[in-house]
């Protein structure tokens, strides 16, 4: 995974050909839990992964992973 940008409660880099941004949702917005939000788009455009991250995913490093692993940048076959 190459980081394009990051700081606290955001990232954005790539993995695969694939762009990955995500962001840390405040608290007191979502009833007082954090959460995080994941975009992962195609080199054409295309959505890959656009939503927020399950319940459970806590930290910056599984929200990255929970990432990959839904818009299937973790198989070995690539997209076209």
């Amino acid at each position: 995974m190459r980081i394009l940008e990051k700081k606290r409660g955001y990232f954005r880099g790539t993995h695969k050909g694939a762009e990955i941004e995500i962001i840390r949702e405040r608290a007191a917005i979502i009833g007082g839990e954090s959460h995080f939000y994941i975009w992962v788009r195609w080199k054409d455009g295309a959505y890959l992964y656009d939503g927020r991250a399950p319940v459970g995913i806590t930290t910056m490093t599984e929200a990255k992973r929970e990432a990959i692993r839904g818009a299937c940048l973790d198989r070995r076959e690539q997209h076209a």
